[in-house]
């Protein structure tokens, strides 16, 4: 996703292999096709407790493209362990101290990073992707975040024109965004590098001037914002949001699910 203009614009053909590849070998097989990171979670919200009934939905309203925006959520400080810092300016690149960021094996990646930076349904910004569901049979390319060429966009502009009413061509006439609140959104859990941590005691505490820009996730108590609050007893400035059905039904369902195959992680 990178400019072209730098030293490493992110080539990706092998992704595009791997994704046109998995809709010419499976899209005859599925109705939908759904294109996530490993490090990207799929939440249902509101009263779903899957994605299948939202499926159901999209089919009822004629749509074949559903959209989720992407924003990095930072690991809790709470659900990590406790970081030893690291004096090496080639390491951390950096002057100031870093430390390897160690999730502890009791507990999920889903639960670590259950502190988005925004809202749910609150986004006011957004990183320049999107992650998507699409029906293997509309949508004719896709392109790790977009679906580029469709049935829809396929047609000639007359046809188009006639069927949808206007000449745009994006977003897809026939795709939208999933409501954060009432129907899904994503959590992006990907991992912060150790040179990303350079600093954080000086960029996460007031005490330790609170300047900068702070990886670690101190998630807003109830009420604080609405209270002007910005930190804690400690120092620790707030910077991130708890999902309530993240912490209270979705990481004791993936634990449940997890205890199943724990003798596999333990060699037994």
């Amino acid at each position: 996703n990178n400019p072209n203009n730098v030293d490493s614009p992110g080539e990706r053909s092998s992704q595009y292999a791997a994704e046109s590849s998995c809709s010419l070998r499976f899209g005859p097989h599925v109705k939908w096709i759904g294109q996530f990171d490993i490090d990207e979670y799929l939440i249902p919200m509101g009263e779903y407790d899957s994605v299948l009934p939202l499926l159901d939905k999209l089919e009822d309203e004629g749509k074949k493209i559903i959209s989720f925006d992407s924003w990095r959520a930072w690991p809790r400080r709470t659900h990590i362990n406790t970081p030893v810092t690291i004096k090496d300016k080639a390491l951390c690149e950096s002057t100031d101290g870093c430390f390897d960021l160690v999730i502890p094996n009791n507990v999920t990646v889903l639960a670590a990073y259950n502190c988005d930076r925004q809202k749910p349904g609150k986004k006011l910004h957004k990183m320049p992707a999107e992650k998507q569901i699409y029906r293997a049979d509309y949508v004719r390319q896709h392109f790790v975040h977009y679906s580029t060429i469709t049935a829809s966009t396929m047609l000639n502009y007359t046809v188009y024109g006639n069927k949808f009413g206007s000449a745009v061509t994006f977003p897809d006439p026939l795709s939208r965004f999933g409501d954060e609140v009432n129907e899904g959104l994503m959590v992006h859990s990907k991992a912060v590098a150790r040179q990303d941590t350079a600093g954080w005691l000086r960029h996460c505490n007031v005490k330790g001037g609170g300047d900068g820009f702070c990886r670690i996730g101190f998630p807003w108590p109830d009420g604080a914002e609405e209270r002007g609050e910005t930190k804690d007893a400690d120092g620790w400035k707030y910077n991130c949001y708890l999902n309530p059905k993240i912490d209270d039904f979705w990481v004791p369902k993936l634990e449940k699910a997890m205890a199943k195959y724990s003798h596999l992680l333990q060699g037994k």
